[in-house]
């Protein structure tokens, strides 16, 4: 029978390992972060460890079977319900979004399963190249697919509440006319003195800077525009 500290260790390890992943998915801001990376090498070591070892007692009763198995087999399926509410559609772009962290939450699952096994060695070398894919692979896709290296930029557009509805609808066609991705958009409103003020907070991406000034070049003369400014988030790559 496995003793205590080795399941210990075996958990901590896990989340540990996956907590790397999740660390890197959080960082470029998507979906499946620290915790959910780690909650899932949790339960999916745990359960593995049970699967395992918890009913190997039972081997000396009459008519008992004892398949290990079954149990890390029901890890494999459920394990995408969870990786399927990481992918959504989107509407507006047409195209279908989380798909890396959903495969991410597959692999962490994997990770976690290999620890609770005892293969540490192999869930360590496996958490290796699960970074090198996400973080490594983007470089790769800059290098060798340009079209996927497209920076994400914040545009944060004050705006008067009288046009709001107006001056949305008249941005979305200028982003859409220039083919620039919509990946985001917030509507924040603050009050200052007597004025109520509304913030446009739109996440989106350009091909490149040029596209982009003209973009903004663009809404500035929008009438309900007051004031316009853009950021680079860091980070490389949709996904």
């Amino acid at each position: 029978m496995i003793t205590f500290p080795e399941i210990l260790l075996r958990l901590v390890v896990s989340i540990l390992l996956c907590g790397l992943i999740g660390w890197e998915r959080e960082y470029s801001d998507h979906n499946a972060g620290v915790r959910t990376s780690s909650l899932v090498a949790l339960g999916t070591t745990l359960f593995t460890i049970i699967s395992a070892y918890a009913f190997r007692d039972l081997l000396n009763q009459p008519h008992v079977q004892f398949d290990p198995t079954r149990i890390a087999s029901y890890i494999v399926a459920g394990i995408g319900f969870l990786g399927g509410g990481a992918i959504y559609f989107r509407q507006d772009l047409q195209k279908v979004r989380g798909l890396t962290s959903a495969a991410s939450v597959w692999v962490v699952a994997a990770i976690g399963m290999a620890c609770g096994i005892g293969f540490l060695l192999e869930a360590a070398v496996t958490t290796i190249m699960a970074l090198f894919i996400l973080i490594g692979m983007r470089y790769v896709e800059a290098r060798f697919l340009p079209y996927k290296s497209h920076h994400m930029q914040e545009l944060f557009i004050r705006i008067d509440s009288d046009e709001e509805g107006t001056v949305v609808g008249k941005i979305y066609d200028i982003l859409n006319d220039l083919h620039i991705d919509i990946e985001r958009v917030d509507i924040h409103s603050q009050k200052l003195e007597q004025e109520i003020v509304r913030t446009l907070e739109i996440g989106c991406r350009a091909s490149d800077a040029r596209t982009l000034m003209q973009a903004l070049d663009r809404i500035r003369v929008i009438k309900g525009v007051q004031s316009i400014k853009s950021s680079t988030r860091k980070g490389v790559g949709p996904e």
